[in-house]
């Protein structure tokens, strides 16, 4: 049995940001929020993202942005 390889939880943040593209489970792992509520959020213009042949991706530093900018209301 191989052991498996712990990567400290500031070095897996650094490896997700190291993606050009985010997918909706990548979204939802680094937000906390759930993937029914991103797609919710998506639909609703609600956040930053892009449609390509019915796939959906997310742009890493604009999620970040977005999560800074907190609520406009």
């Amino acid at each position: 049995m191989l052991a498996e390889k712990v990567i400290p939880l500031s070095s897996r943040t650094d490896l997700i940001f190291e993606n050009r593209w985010w997918f909706v489970k990548d979204v939802a792992h680094y937000t906390g929020y759930s993937i029914g509520t991103l797609y919710n959020l998506t639909s609703q213009n609600l956040i930053p993202h892009r449609k390509k042949r019915g796939k959906l991706y997310f742009v890493p530093q604009e999620i970040q942005n977005w999560i800074e900018e907190g609520d406009l209301k």
